[in-house]
This record gives C-alpha cells, sequence and structure tokens, in this order.
C-alpha cells in the first residue's frame, strides 16, 4: 500500500506553478500575520490552486482569489502531489 506522503512533495507556497494545485500544511512566522492568514481561509488543510506566481503571487482558494506577498518572515508550506 502506498502511503500518501510518499505521493506528495513538501514545498514552500511561492515555489508552485501556475496551474499547480495543492494543500496547505504549515504556517510560519509572526502569530498576528498566522491569525489574519487563517481568517482568510489560509489553514492547515485548506486546497489552493495557484493561480499566478511572483510577488505578489495570486491563489485561488474556497471560489475566492486572494493575492499574497510573503517575505522572509512569512511563510506557507504546501503538499504538492507528484507523479
Amino acid at each position: 500500500m502506498v502511503s500518501a506522503t510518499s505521493c506528495q512533495s513538501l514545498v514552500p507556497l511561492d515555489l508552485m506553478k501556475a496551474g499547480e494545485c495543492a494543500s496547505i500544511v504549515e504556517l510560519h512566522g509572526d502569530s498576528s500575520q498566522i491569525h489574519r492568514l487563517q481568517e482568510m481561509g489560509l489553514r492547515a488543510g485548506a486546497q489552493i490552486r495557484m493561480l499566478k506566481p511572483g510577488a505578489p503571487c495570486l491563489v485561488a482558494l474556497d471560489g475566492k482569489r486572494l493575492s499574497l506577498r510573503l517575505g522572509a518572515l512569512l511563510d506557507i508550506l504546501v503538499a504538492v502531489p507528484t507523479a
């Protein structure tokens, strides 16, 4: 049997390519910044799709589009399915 983790790769959100879908695994940064991201729906387990990589990047989440500018003090790790 193949485990779910063997079919996924953990990467920072800003390394996703346009059109890729992923599941949020962890948020790293200042607690107030993390709280704000969670209020917008960016929390562990949420499914996102990268629409436009870069700074800022554009992601789709629950029918919404969010523009994010992640800095050195804020990071979002996602699980991207591998083929």
